[in-house]
């Protein structure tokens, strides 16, 4: 008997694994969302945004080719104003032309903006932490696994990086597929007369983030968004003076547990219980998308997501803190 419940056990654990690494990966879920602010001059439609995070890409596989087809197909009917990228474009640096591939592939009214996040500064890997430039004793080895295993057990951050891309290069390709990179600084949307802006912040684990220095040149009147690919960037007090924050980087922790929630999540302040979708600070809204790549190629219970997010303007303005 107790043969029978392990081979049952294993067979469901099994076709559990095969399901999150074959087929929930590939369904993704298009979220639709309207926002409303209070600024003046937007059109009276709104402006909409395609908000995609976390591509993930690696040079190729079937799960990522039937992902992209998946994706397309989604979006193929859509009409959007603006395409915000909030980091992880590629999982490592074979990844870049497949991202560039499919943004291109993309048409927005109005413009593209992009910020970094952390995978399209550094490739990672479980070897980063042992350290494998340097020879270790076997204790300092010991050490750090245990020290690993602690940091994923709280929620920590592991940086776990073995090679680091070129990042000129990465934004130079982006310019070239008609997406501007936001690295500490704010734009105007193009045709709006300046009704709305869209501001982008550095990396927060692998980059030189100031949010100030990106909020600099902002009117006070204007509409403004904020791409950041960490969420963690909604803890400064001065993302208040922002209308919208934009973020990924947590996936939706890509293994939901039951009881215990997200397995992970990426060591940012949000909880296992909520580690993407909407919060709020002050009259500030930020939405994490749970993206549509993987750290390690498996999702359960996490469906991979795109946004499509409706800004509504009013005419009385709120003047910036």
């Amino acid at each position: 008997m107790s043969k029978r419940v392990i081979g049952a056990l294993a067979g469901f654990a099994a076709a559990l694994a095969a399901y999150g690494v074959f087929v929930e990966r590939t369904r993704i879920e298009v979220g639709r969302f309207t926002v409303h602010i209070a600024r003046p001059g937007l059109p009276p439609a709104g402006v909409t945004i395609l908000h995609l995070s976390d591509f993930h890409f690696r040079e190729n596989g079937r799960v990522q080719a039937q992902k992209i087809r998946r994706l397309l197909a989604l979006l193929e009917r859509e009409q959007y104003d603006i395409l915000a990228l909030t980091g992880d474009l590629i999982h490592d640096a074979a990844g870049i032309e497949t991202a560039l591939g499919l943004i291109r592939q993309f048409r927005p009214r109005l413009g593209a903006f992009s910020v970094p996040g952390n995978h399209d500064y550094c490739e990672y890997s479980v070897w980063g932490v042992f350290d494998q430039t340097s020879k270790t004793s076997p204790a300092a080895t010991a050490g750090k696994l245990l020290d690993f295993t602690r940091k994923v057990l709280r929620n920590e951050l592991v940086r776990m990086p073995v090679a680091f891309n070129d990042m000129p290069a990465l934004e130079a390709a982006l310019r070239s597929a008609g997406v501007e990179p936001l690295v500490n600084q704010a734009r105007a949307v193009p045709g709006l007369d300046g009704a709305l802006w869209i501001a982008g912040i550095d990396d927060l684990n692998e980059g030189a983030p100031n949010l100030a220095e990106a909020l600099a040149d902002v009117p006070e009147t204007a509409a403004l968004i904020l791409l950041a690919h960490d969420p963690d960037a909604f803890l400064d007090p001065a993302v208040e003076c922002v209308d919208l924050v934009l973020s990924g980087h947590t996936h939706g922790g890509q293994v939901r547990l039951p009881v215990v929630g997200a397995a992970h999540t990426q060591g940012t302040h949000l909880t296992r219980q909520q580690p993407a979708g909407w919060f709020r600070r002050g009259r500030t809204r930020m939405f994490v998308s749970r993206g549509l790549g993987e750290s390690i190629p498996l999702r359960l219970g996490v469906r991979p997501q795109v946004a499509l997010i409706t800004l509504i303007g009013e005419d009385a303005p709120t003047p910036r803190r």
